[in-house]
């Protein structure tokens, strides 16, 4: 049985999950001073001026709007995980990518160009999402490994953002230190 859908990324809810995923991700920026540095808060929230942590807001944010719609729609889509799963990874590899990539051409930090940056990975892990998701439908079993998936990566960036590697994404650009 094929259960394949039209693509529907030029849709009001794909401007919708954009958007909201957008202003949560901005937020999120700011949310962990507004919190006085609240460490609850800091397991969404920038803590830090890496590279990381701006993957972290938009990965939050992400999620955050994947759990909305959950609640809030009736019917499950299909490829739920695994299309969450895509669009994080996405989010993951682009943010890095474009930042290291402009960065290497440019030498200089442009804050216009690093907002562009994290606005452009939303829109791009969005039409990841909905390519996955109007795939034909993916078997229950292989979902659940995506569902996990999912729960590994976030417990992964509750790790890092306490436990930081050394390594130079983990680096704050404005003190060089690595986490809180």
């Amino acid at each position: 049985m094929n259960i394949c859908k039209e693509l529907k990324f030029f849709s009001k809810e794909s401007l919708v999950d954009i958007i909201v995923t957008s202003i949560i991700g901005t937020v999120l920026h700011f949310t962990f001073e507004f919190s006085g540095k609240n460490l609850l808060v800091a397991l969404f929230s920038a803590v830090n001026e890496s590279v990381w942590e701006h993957i972290k807001i938009a990965v939050w944010a992400i999620y955050i709007v994947a759990l909305v719609k959950m609640a809030v729609k009736e019917e499950r889509e299909y490829n739920l995980w695994s299309s969450l799963f895509f669009k994080v990874l996405t989010v993951i590899v682009l943010i890095p990518v474009l930042y290291y990539l402009y960065k290497a051409i440019f030498i200089v930090e442009n804050l216009i160009v690093d907002m562009t940056i994290f606005y452009i990975s939303i829109i791009i892990s969005r039409l990841v999402e909905v390519i996955v998701q109007n795939k034909c439908r993916i078997s229950a079993k292989v979902e659940d490994v995506y569902k996990y998936l999912n729960l590994a990566t976030i417990l992964l960036f509750v790790i890092f953002t306490f436990i930081p590697p050394r390594l130079d994404i983990f680096k704050d650009k404005k003190n060089n230190t690595f986490g809180i």
